[in-house]
Formats: C-alpha cells, structure tokens, sequence
C-alpha cells in the first residue's frame, strides 16, 4: 500500500494555495472587476478586507495555514481508504513451476 506522508503534501497545498491568492490579489489590483475572489476571500479570510499590502500579507497567512489545514484532513483520509482497499485487494498468487507439463 501506497500511503501519503503529512509534510509534502501539506507543503505543497500551502504553497499552491499561496501561489493561487498572489495571482488573484494581482488581477485584482490590474483588473477593477476582479472582484469575485476577493468578495470571496473577504468572506472566508477573517480580516482581509480587499487590496492592501497589510490584507495581502494577513491573507497570505491565512491560505497558507489553510493549506497546512486541508492536508492534516486530506492525509489521513486518503491513507485509511487506500489502506482499506489494499487490504480488501486478493493478494497475487506466486508463479510456481507445474509439473503437469514434462
């Protein structure tokens, strides 16, 4: 069985995450009716409050945890079903020389 480990893929959510917010906190600033992410951020992001170098930076933060966050409930989820799966798989029978063909 194949499990996950907890830190790369916790890095690699937060860092993905990280990288998502930048290039919407960008598109914002390029774009005025780039206002959907940042609705939504200002929603889910406790005192973001839109386009600003101190919102950018507590925003930053706060995805990032956010993809710690959803790797310490995605990890363990996945090791138990691919557990289950490799225990309910029948393990393969050895080759073994028969003796019916000399």
């Amino acid at each position: 069985m194949k499990t996950l480990r907890f830190w790369p893929v916790a890095w690699t959510l937060a860092v993905f995450f990280a990288v998502v917010f930048t290039l919407d906190i960008l598109l914002g600033a390029l774009f005025p009716n780039w206002w959907v992410m940042q609705n939504l951020y200002e929603l889910l992001l406790p005192g973001f409050t839109g386009i600003g170098w101190g919102a950018y930076f507590l925003g930053l933060v706060e995805i990032f945890i956010s993809g710690i966050l959803t790797a310490v409930l995605f990890v363990p989820i996945y090791n138990f079903f691919a557990g289950r799966a490799a225990e309910s798989a029948e393990p393969a029978q050895p080759m073994t020389p028969g003796s019916e063909h000399h």
